[in-house]
């Protein structure tokens, strides 16, 4: 009987980690509607075009087998020389009740589009963090060419979980070595209407365990515990 009790117990913490760390979408754009709106994920959200960039649509990344596969390419992007990070897209995610932010996308550089994309977030809405740096392998190339999609691991960054005003952007940077914008093709010049293309936008976290959930997985550590020791006598 202890042994069946012992089992029962092990079963229910295991239950309860494995919920605790699952990681769930919430929030996914893949375009195909042709429309900004969220098109999955427990939270939702909403984005936005910034610094004066323009959208239309056209073809989406190569890893999305839906049909029609569509992808937000944007363009308009600021002059030469001029307003370095700040012209992109702004995705408005709240992490409301979720740890281990991860964020994942495709992203493809025109020839004549700055060849440096930053990724920043936010944790207050307004202050600006960078992130990961985006190098274009050439022009008219997505991420996903290399590979996979762009991932980014928020995990272990203060303030990125359970909050309700986390937002990231993807942004124009200028070349860190010319303080420039710089071609994404080498044999190309930077030029404003060269575009940047996002698809398969996708925010993933694990739940915050609710109170509950602790005390019971308390509960079942210390019946674990128990059970050992009445065994050892």
């Amino acid at each position: 009987m202890r042994v069946t009790l012992r089992f029962v117990m092990a079963i229910a913490v295991l239950a309860l980690s494995l919920a605790a760390h699952a990681q769930v979408t919430l929030s996914l754009w893949n375009f195909n509607d042709e429309n900004f709106d969220v098109d999955g994920g427990v939270v939702g959200g909403n984005l936005q075009l910034i610094g004066g960039v323009t959208h239309e649509w056209a073809t989406g990344s190569p890893l999305d087998t839906a049909s029609p596969n569509r992808g937000l390419n944007t363009r308009n992007y600021p002059a030469q020389g001029t307003n370095n990070l700040t012209a992109g897209v702004r995705f408005n995610t709240p992490t409301t009740g979720y740890k281990d932010i991860v964020v994942r996308f495709d992203f493809r550089w025109s020839n004549t589009a700055s060849k440096y994309a930053r990724f920043q977030y936010t944790v207050d809405g307004t202050s600006w963090v960078n992130g990961v740096q985006l190098v274009a392998p050439g022009g008219d190339t997505w991420y996903s060419s290399g590979g996979g999609l762009v991932f980014v691991d928020l995990s272990g960054v203060s303030g990125v979980s359970d909050n309700p005003l986390f937002a990231f952007r993807i942004v124009s940077e200028f070349d860190p070595a010319t303080g420039q914008y710089t071609a994404a093709r080498s044999t190309s010049s930077y030029a404003p209407r060269g575009t940047y293309r996002f698809d398969l936008v996708e925010v993933q976290g694990a739940p915050v365990p609710e109170p509950a959930s602790l005390t019971a997985l308390g509960m079942a550590l210390a019946g674990l515990f128990g059970f050992r020791r009445v065994r050892r006598r």
